[in-house]
């Protein structure tokens, strides 16, 4: 999946804030003649985790643990005060000593490990040493033992660098978790991921927290490789439709112009899905609809024109032609103010459906569309379903307040599936056939005391819309209500009944604003495709550019494999020192590729299914101990060949890219 985060793990810091604990800084600095370690790790990790930084550089001081040194800088004990027990039970040199020699035999090749716990700092220190390791992550519990231990150990280069990464889990939320799961070096370490307690105090004092924990970052990291299970057709389709878009994408509204004109203005707004529960909500949101924004999901559309309830903004975004079906009616009076919010991957068929309607095209932000460099507020919808991209609207729309129904995310108690007037059907056959059993789920209902059947995907959709709600509030205060009365339970979200909201919006008597833009213009218009044109044309030299450097190494890879079998059909030693060579430049030319932003924004990202399920192969390969040169050897010589393979399809995908950039780009009529 791609990330749906900022950088830093905390998205909105109060910037007096910052101000203040620079002063401050500046100040220690000053009183001590210099920098400490302290003050160097709170400094480095400022810029990552501001708000965990200041955590512990305001504590000043410890006062439910003591520090106990022995007879040298590795034999540093820490006891808990309130109970007396100390975090090493023996010697804290030995057991230093002792897991680092068990992380030398065992884990010394691993790019990423995960632990529990930062004792006295001594082991992490000692550890950040092997460079192959490219990501260490603890997670404390106690904020004065963060607070000893950068006293004690200087790690800011490694913060800096982030290899090293420490979190408190009491400062932790789901957001943090994506963050850290997107880097490659822990995406594709997932089949040897491990999480390690530190020792018996932490697993005796804090076991339980440890195994959410490590519960959670496996359903992240498996989350990650969900997201990349589109295939590489399916991508090209999504690109060959943004390419052939891109004409109707200049020629109807700018979301930018729509934002900017309206943003901040109205309070509420109210999402339409279409789940069982809508039918009874109608005449409510009738009531309410002078009063709220109101944004449709595509599939709602039709149950909204059938019931003369007009919402202010339709999104669409499936590349699929299915959903052109929703909005395959004649054009009305009806559709006279509402603005259609479409994906730029949508299908070409659902566009020509959509003609003669105001349409603002957007794309997703995803890395190709990224690529394109259109202004930042020409990009929304990063969750996978209409739902989701409604919600990033009313977010960019300013509004405060935002309401669910119809988001039942579950099967109704009579087994339909969709409102009352579903142009799919309200129950679908897909669901209640027999073969689709396996992917029924049962989830916590709506009110958190039953429990209702789901699917699978809506169930993923559902844990999407937790992560979003949570980042939000994280830093705003927006207040996201679930009035669908039904359905499954949205973590995060109010539970209040529609009629209460409905009745306390109309009271305040607050009629709702929008502000229609004007149109792009053709001269705009013709420059903006211009541009693409140059974009996509540099796409596609790069592209060729580039294959011809991976044909030369796969046909190397090739003839050495082949001479190495013929070595071995004839019992002799195959010459491994060439391969050791040719790993060399393998590993060059993969750096290449993934240093060559244009190549990757495309062809890696078109690959990317395939891409991530070879590393994970080569990683879980390469972090095998070994023993001896002879384990070595063949590591190598079985890394070689599988490259054959992955060098060989990488070359055809691009190709076949390449053709699809061209005939999009050739289909243009301007």
């Amino acid at each position: 999946m791609d990330n749906i985060f900022h950088k830093n793990y905390n998205h909105q810091v109060d910037p007096n804030a910052v101000k203040e604990l620079h002063n401050a800084i500046d100040q220690d600095i000053k009183a001590n003649g210099g920098t400490t370690p302290f003050i160097n790790n709170i400094i480095a990790l400022c810029s990552i985790n501001f708000i965990l930084a200041k955590a512990i550089y305001d504590l000043k001081s410890n006062s439910k643990f003591d520090v106990f040194a022995g007879k040298s800088t590795l034999d540093i004990n820490i006891i808990n005060t309130h109970t007396k027990e100390p975090i090493y039970s023996g010697s804290p040199a030995q057991h230093t000593q002792a897991m680092l020699d068990k992380f030398k035999k065992e884990y010394a090749l691993y790019p990423s490990l995960f632990f529990y716990g930062l004792g006295n700092g001594n082991f992490y220190k000692s550890l950040l040493e092997n460079k192959n390791h490219k990501k260490i992550v603890v997670f404390e519990p106690e904020l004065e033992i963060f607070f000893i231990v950068f006293h004690l150990n200087d790690f800011s280069k490694d913060i800096k660098d982030d290899r090293f990464l420490t979190f408190c889990p009491s400062f932790l939320n789901e957001a943090y978790l994506h963050i850290l799961c997107n880097s490659k070096d822990i995406t594709y370490n997932l089949r040897s991921y491990d999480f390690h307690i530190y020792n018996d105090y932490y697993a005796k004092n804090h076991q339980t927290s440890a195994n959410s924990l490590n519960k959670s970052l496996l359903n992240v990291q498996l989350l990650n490789i969900k997201a990349a299970g589109n295939s590489a057709e399916d991508t090209l389709i999504g690109i060959k439709h943004v390419v052939e878009n891109m004409p109707k994408f200049y020629a109807n509204y700018s979301l930018k112009d729509i934002l900017n004109l309206n943003q901040n203005r109205n309070q509420t707004a109210i999402i339409v899905s279409t789940g069982p529960s809508l039918t009874k909500q109608l005449e409510l949101l009738r009531r309410v609809q002078p009063y709220a924004i109101i944004i449709s999901a595509d599939a709602s559309y039709p149950i909204l024109k059938q019931n003369n309830l007009k919402p202010d903004f339709v999104t669409t975004m499936e590349r699929i032609e299915l959903s052109g079906k929703f909005f395959d009616t004649q054009v009305s009076q009806f559709d006279n103010g509402i603005t259609f919010v479409v994906s730029s991957l949508i299908h070409p068929n659902t566009i020509k459906l959509l003609n003669g309607r105001d349409v603002a095209f957007t794309h997703k932000p995803l890395r190709f569309e990224y690529a394109l460099q259109e202004d930042s507020k020409n990009y929304m919808c990063k969750g996978p379903s209409t739902a989701h991209f409604a919600f990033d609207l009313a977010i960019d729309l300013g509004c405060k307040q935002i309401i669910f129904i119809g988001q039942d995310l579950a099967m109704a108690s009579d087994g339909t599936t969709h409102a009352k007037g579903m142009v799919l059907g309200e129950t679908s056959p897909t669901i209640s056939s027999k073969e689709y059993e396996p992917n029924i789920t049962t989830v916590l209902g709506y009110g958190g005391k039953t429990y209702v059947k789901s699917i699978k995907t809506w169930d993923l959709f559902r844990e999407y819309f937790e992560t979003m709600i949570d980042t939000l509030s994280s830093y705003t205060d927006v207040k996201v209500y679930n009035a669908t009365e039904g359905g499954s339970r949205i973590k995060g979200t109010i539970e209040k009944p529609f009629k209460e909201l409905v009745d306390e919006i109309i009271s305040k008597n607050i009629e709702k604003i929008l502000v229609k833009p004007q149109a792009i213009s053709t001269q705009d218009s013709q420059i903006k495709l211009a541009k693409q044109k140059e974009i996509i044309e540099n796409f596609i030299k790069v592209g060729k550019e580039r294959n011809e450097l991976i044909k030369e190494l796969f046909k190397r890879i090739s003839k050495l494999v082949e001479s190495a079998d013929r070595d071995l059909a004839a019992n002799k030693e195959p010459r491994y020192a060439k391969f050791y060579e040719l790993k060399d430049r393998i590993d060059r030319l993969k750096a290449t590729l993934d240093a060559d932003k244009s190549f990757g924004d495309l062809y890696m990202y078109t690959a990317y299914n395939f891409c991530v399920h070879q590393e994970l192969e080569f990683t879980a390969m390469m972090v095998r101990p070994e023993a001896n040169k002879s384990e070595r050897d063949k590591k190598i010589f079985e890394y070689v060949r599988q490259h054959g393979y992955y060098f060989f399809s990488l070359a055809g995908m691009i190709e076949t890219t390449i053709d699809t950039l061209q005939n999009a780009l050739d289909g243009w009529e301007v």
